[in-house]
């Protein structure tokens, strides 16, 4: 089903990686999600109506609430997709995660309206009456649901949409939700307990509990969220495996939006070689990873001597002493200044975040390092913390 509809409706389907692609897929899943949502409430609507029931009401307001999400998501998709101008030249990509935001907001406000209906229920009882009818419809929900979850959750790996997986997990929310529902009406049923009140506020925690959950999904990469650790480590080792790279520091990564991603990166190689051959060599890099991940990466060269020097035996000695505190921290940029007012040493150490030793320690400890081989010279460090996951030991 899913190739055919994207064959059907979408030119291109296969290049994704292109703006026009991704928002077609995108607008065919809000469009499809619309109706069935749409058709799903007005079932729940009127056999929740007939029956009196407050669970199966709630129910169908929380498909509602997905038929209005789907309308923002398909906005969002299409504020994403314009074009850089002058006022924003990395483009609109974080529309995608401001619609996604509001999807939020509305699923929560929905939950907050389902418990108020169910707590209403609970003070002033109706009992509502069974049907054979409202359990089918129920049960097509479900099956229904369990469609729509599978459809987003394709396209969105697909094309690499939050927004779409997000969707994806809430539709298979709400295939619980119903299963509650329709669990306690056939409880009910063989019982005679009226269930109905609680069962509304179940759904309704559970519907404030998936709005919560996509907030902080969807305001992650707003703030700025850590990357995927497992993926900047991949950008460390294919940098790494450049022919003459020596070493790598400071990897920047900026997200701003799906398929605008931004990276800067410190390359350390032989500062004996042409640097218009070092020049070529990164500039041939970033172009693969540009044409094989969407990925626009900036490389700083530092040159690094090879030869047997104060410098780089000063730097050996702090990588192996200072290595103690965790064995992924990292001493770069080492520079050695001797004249006739003495010697002076300053570099940058990495330290992961995760070490928990207080700053001033750590710095302490670096000065000792540092006069163990220049016991009367000066020392500045500046402990570089890193705004990416650390490598992996």
């Amino acid at each position: 089903m899913f190739r055919y509809l994207a064959a059907k409706f979408i030119k291109d389907s296969e290049h994704v990686e292109r703006a026009g692609v991704r928002l077609a897929y995108g607008r065919l899943v809000s469009i499809v999600a619309v109706a069935a949502n749409g058709l799903l409430f007005l079932a729940k609507a009127l056999v929740g109506l007939a029956a009196g029931s407050v669970a199966v009401l709630a129910d169908g307001v929380n498909n509602l609430s997905d038929a209005a999400s789907n309308v923002v998501s398909l906005l969002g998709f299409w504020l994403a997709a314009r074009p850089a101008d002058a006022d924003h030249p990395y483009g609109h990509g974080r529309y995608e995660y401001l619609a996604g935001l509001t999807v939020a907001v509305l699923i929560l406000a929905a939950g907050v309206e389902l418990g108020r209906s169910s707590v209403l229920q609970l003070l002033q009882p109706q009992e509502p009456a069974f049907s054979w009818l409202m359990a089918a419809v129920l049960a097509g929900s479900m099956a229904v649901k369990l469609w729509m979850m599978a459809f987003q959750r394709k396209v969105g790996r697909r094309i690499g949409s939050k927004t779409l997986e997000a969707a994806a997990a809430d539709s298979r929310n709400d295939v619980i939700a119903t299963g509650v529902v329709l669990a306690g009406m056939a409880v009910g049923r063989l019982t005679g307990l009226d269930l109905d009140g609680w069962l509304g506020i179940a759904v309704a925690a559970f519907v404030l509990f998936s709005g919560f959950s996509l907030v902080r999904q969807t305001l992650d990469p707003l703030l700025g969220k850590m990357p995927d650790p497992e993926e900047i480590e991949s950008i460390r080792r294919r940098i790494l495996a450049c022919p003459g790279v020596l070493g790598t520091h400071d990897l920047m990564l900026h997200d701003y939006g799906p398929g605008r991603r931004f990276a800067s990166a410190h390359v350390e190689m032989a500062a004996e070689a042409d640097p218009a051959e070092w020049h070529q060599t990164l500039d041939a890099l970033a172009r693969r990873f540009l044409e094989e991940d969407g990925l626009h990466i900036l490389f700083q060269y530092d040159p690094i001597s090879q030869a047997d020097t104060a410098e780089n035996r000063l730097r050996d000695h702090l990588a192996g002493r200072l290595g103690v505190v965790d064995r992924r921290s990292a001493v770069h940029d080492v520079y050695l200044e001797q004249d006739g007012d003495g010697v002076r040493v300053r570099f940058d150490w990495y330290v992961p975040a995760e070490v928990d030793i207080p700053e001033r320690e750590l710095l302490r400890m670096a000065e000792d390092v540092v006069r163990e081989l220049y016991p009367d010279g000066t020392c500045r460090v500046t402990l570089d913390r890193g705004y990416m996951a650390p490598p992996k030991e």
